[in-house]
C-alpha cells in the first residue's frame, strides 16, 4: 500500500511540473507573438496596444492577489504559533538571501537604464543592458538553488512552516524564471528593433521584473528577517 501510495506521490508531483512547464511555454509563445506583432508586422492599432496593456495589468494584479495569499498565509500562522516552530532554525538573512536581494534590485536599476537608453533611441548601450540583467536574474536563480539544497535546515515535509516558506519562495522563483523567459526573448529575437515605437514587449517585461522586483523586497522583509 505504501509504494501504491508513494507511486502516485510521484505521479501527481510529474504532472504538476508538466502542467507549469505546459502553461510556462504557452505564456512565452504568447508574449513572443506581441513582440513580433508589435516590432516586425506592426498591425498594433493604438486600441489593440491599449487593451492588451490593460489585460497585462489586469494579470500582475492577479498575481498579486495570489503573493497577497501567501502572505497572508504566513502572516496567520506567524502570529498564531510559536514561529519558527521548536525545532525549525531559520535561514540566515544576511546570507544568500540578501545577495539575490542586490541581485534583484541591481538588475532593476539595470532595466530601468536599459528602458532610458530605448526612449533615447541610444541602441549602442541597450543590448550591454539587457544583458546584465538577464544574467544577475540568472545568478538570483542559481543562488536560490544552493540556498535550498546547501543552506536550508529544514525541507518542505518540516511542517506548516517549511510548506509556506517553500510555498512563497518557490513561487517566486518560478516568476523570476518567466521574467528572464520574456527578457531573453527581447534580446535574442527582436532587440534590434526595440528602438522603435512600438515596443510594447519591452515594456510589458519590464512591468512583470519590476513586479518581481518588489515582491522579493516584502519577502525578504517579512519572511527571512521577520
Amino acid at each position: 500500500m505504501l509504494i501504491v501510495i508513494m507511486f502516485i506521490k510521484k505521479l501527481l508531483i510529474m504532472y504538476y511540473f508538466t502542467v507549469i512547464c505546459m502553461v510556462v511555454l504557452r505564456l512565452s509563445y504568447h508574449y513572443y507573438c506581441i513582440v513580433k506583432e508589435s516590432y516586425l508586422q506592426c498591425i498594433m492599432t493604438s486600441k489593440i496596444k491599449l487593451r492588451l496593456t490593460a489585460a497585462f495589468g489586469i494579470f500582475l494584479c492577479i498575481e498579486f492577489i495570489v503573493f497577497r495569499s501567501l502572505f497572508w498565509a504566513y502572516f496567520h500562522f506567524s502570529l498564531t504559533e510559536y514561529w519558527p516552530p521548536i525545532g525549525i532554525t531559520k535561514c540566515d538573512p544576511y546570507g544568500l538571501p540578501l545577495l539575490n536581494t542586490c541581485l534583484l534590485l541591481s538588475s532593476a536599476i539595470s532595466l530601468t537604464v536599459y528602458h532610458n537608453y530605448i526612449v533615447m533611441k541610444k541602441k549602442k548601450y541597450t543590448t550591454w543592458y539587457l544583458r546584465r540583467t538577464i544574467l544577475l536574474g540568472c545568478i538570483f536563480i542559481y543562488t536560490q538553488y544552493a540556498e535550498y539544497k546547501y543552506h536550508l535546515a529544514f525541507r518542505l515535509s518540516d511542517g506548516v512552516y517549511g510548506r509556506v516558506f517553500y510555498s512563497l519562495t518557490g513561487f517566486h522563483g518560478s516568476h523570476v524564471l518567466i521574467g528572464i523567459i520574456m527578457l531573453s526573448t527581447v534580446f535574442l529575437s527582436l532587440d534590434k528593433y526595440a528602438l522603435y515605437d512600438n515596443h510594447l514587449g519591452v515594456i510589458a517585461a519590464i512591468w512583470y521584473w519590476h513586479f518581481v522586483d518588489v515582491i522579493w523586497v516584502f519577502l525578504f522583509l517579512f519572511v527571512y528577517i521577520y
